[in-house]
């Protein structure tokens, strides 16, 4: 009944995203309440989503397990950059265009949608493994993907520091170090982590819908690049990434189980929230996501049941 779960999922994500299309028709938001909530979200909610993986958690590793679990995360992001690399080019994308793009495939939604369906169908042990995805995401995103972004013409990808050097990526940082030295933290600050972190799924679903509301369904509908680039996402890497890790994994461990879900997520929404904060494509970031996350009340049911 795995798939069941899966479905249930996906339904309220998108649910969530109409939300944000709705309030945005209905005047109740704009453009500039999206650009300011995008910076809500990834200076203040995604850092308590970040340090709150790590909180008072009770490791079921040994110290080689973790090691190897440590390593292996970085497996998704690499085939996720691989395909994404490969797909962007066949399709034609040109510029920043073919960044965003590129970024839809290299990144996951692995903690809005990976996390509550890890939970879901391997019970809360397994989420600690799902958070090491945090690592390579985030120092991924916060230097590559920003230096991406913030690419522009004269200045032909020059590195940012300041962007780079961002407070998620510094959460990341101190997130590592509370969980390598198991600093424990006072059961009022955790509760405050965990309250503000729940926020996180709603608030990045809501500014996905809202800059989804500028532009006709039909446009995110009829964009075939978009297809080819979201089912990608959700078919190759998956498939893909099971196939390598596999070597590196016993078959029908938790582990195993845990980077199959994350790998089969659809594109990540803060690829759409970093476009809005820089000013980049983030309608076409957007379609990605939307279309994506459509596509994964099918796909990720059947990547559980295949794959798993």
């Amino acid at each position: 009944m795995a798939w069941l779960v899966v479905l249930e999922k996906m339904v309220v994500l998108v649910a969530l995203i109409l939300v944000g299309v709705l309030s945005a028709k209905a005047g109740w938001v704009d453009g500039r309440f999206s650009q300011m909530l995008s910076r809500l979200v990834m200076n203040l909610f995604i850092v308590c989503t970040i340090l709150n993986s790590v909180v008072n958690v009770e490791p079921i590793f040994t110290g080689g397990e973790l090691g190897t679990a440590m390593l292996v995360a970085f497996v998704p992001f690499l085939i996720g950059g691989v395909v994404g690399f490969l797909v962007t080019h066949c399709v034609g994308l040109r510029g920043q265009a073919r960044n965003v793009a590129w970024l839809c495939v290299l990144f996951m939604n692995n903690v809005f949608v990976g996390f509550p369906l890890v939970e879901a169908i391997f019970g809360p042990e397994a989420v600690f493994c799902a958070s090491l995805t945090n690592i390579p995401f985030n120092l991924i995103l916060y230097t590559l993907g920003v230096s991406l972004l913030h690419q522009q013409e004269d200045k032909k990808g020059k590195l940012n520091l300041r962007e780079i050097f961002s407070v998620p990526l510094l959460a990341t940082l101190a997130a590592i170090v509370i969980f390598l030295a198991q600093i424990p933290m006072p059961a009022m600050a955790a509760d405050f982590l965990s309250t503000m972190g729940g926020a996180t799924v709603s608030l990045s679903m809501l500014i996905i819908g809202i800059s989804l509301s500028t532009m006709p369904i039909r446009e995110a509908l009829l964009d075939w690049r978009a297809y080819v680039v979201s089912l990608a996402r959700l078919i190759l890497c998956p498939v893909l990434t099971v196939l390598l890790m596999g070597f590196l994994l016993p078959e029908g461990s938790i582990t195993l189980g845990t980077y199959t879900i994350i790998s089969a997520c659809p594109s990540g929404a803060m690829i759409a929230i970093l476009c809005v904060r820089f000013q980049t494509d983030d309608r076409l970031a957007s379609k990605i996501i939307f279309l994506s996350t459509v596509l994964s009340a099918i796909t990720l049911p059947l990547m559980t049941y295949f794959l798993l």
